[in-house]
C-alpha cells in the first residue's frame, strides 16, 4: 500500500483552487449587483419617505456607499489587478501563472502551481470577507469584528504571493520564492 504524499495531494487539487477563485469572483459580482440594487432601493425609500418594508432606515451616505460598493464588487478582478500595482509592483509573476496550460510532467512545476493557486483562492476569499464587512458597515450594522481594509490588503498580498516573495527576495538578496517549495517537497 502506498501512502500519498503532500505533493501529490496538492497536485490533485490543482483543478479545484482556480475554480474557487472563479466562483468567489462570480459571487462577488452577483453580490455587487444585489448591493447596488439594495442601495438604490434604500435611496428610493429615503427620497419617497416610505419605510414600510425597512426594519432599519439607511442614511444617504449608507445608500451611496452601498451603490459604490456594489459597483466596485462587480469589477472586483479589475480592482484586484489595480491594487497589485500599489502593493506588489504590477503582479507580473502571478500573471505568468495564467499561461500555465494544465498538467505538466515536471513535478516541481505542478506543486508550485498548486501552492500558488491555493494562495490565490485564499486571497479571493479574503476579498469576499471584506465585501461583506463593507456592506454591513454601509448599512449601519454593528458587531462585526476585524477590518475590511486588512482583508483587502491581506487578500491582495495572498493572491499575489509569488510577486510578494519576489519583492522580498530582491530586497533581502535571499531566495524566498515559492520555487523553493520543490526543494522542500523533495523534487528536483
Amino acid at each position: 500500500m502506498t501512502v500519498p504524499d503532500l505533493g501529490n495531494f496538492l497536485i490533485s487539487l490543482t483543478e479545484v483552487f482556480p475554480r474557487i477563485v472563479q466562483l468567489v469572483f462570480v459571487g462577488l459580482g452577483v453580490f455587487g449587483l444585489w448591493a447596488t440594487g439594495s442601495g438604490l432601493y434604500a435611496l428610493y425609500n429615503i427620497v419617497s419617505g416610505e419605510f414600510k418594508f425597512a426594519n432599519r432606515s439607511v442614511s444617504y451616505e449608507g445608500a451611496f456607499a452601498r451603490i459604490a460598493l456594489g459597483g466596485a464588487l462587480i469589477v472586483a478582478p479589475v480592482l484586484l489587478w489595480i491594487s497589485a500595482d500599489t502593493f506588489v509592483a504590477g503582479g507580473s509573476t502571478t500573471q505568468g501563472l495564467f499561461g500555465y496550460g494544465g498538467s505538466s510532467s515536471n513535478y516541481c512545476l505542478e506543486i508550485y502551481y498548486a501552492v500558488s493557486t491555493f494562495f490565490m483562492a485564499l486571497g479571493a476569499v479574503a476579498w469576499g470577507f471584506a465585501a461583506v464587512q463593507l456592506y454591513d458597515a454601509a448599512g449601519g450594522a454593528q458587531g462585526r469584528t476585524g477590518s475590511a481594509v486588512l482583508y483587502v490588503i491581506g487578500g491582495t498580498l495572498a493572491f499575489f504571493v509569488n510577486d510578494v516573495a519576489q519583492l522580498v527576495s530582491n530586497t533581502t538578496g535571499m531566495n524566498v520564492t515559492l520555487s523553493n517549495v520543490c526543494t522542500i517537497m523533495g523534487g528536483s
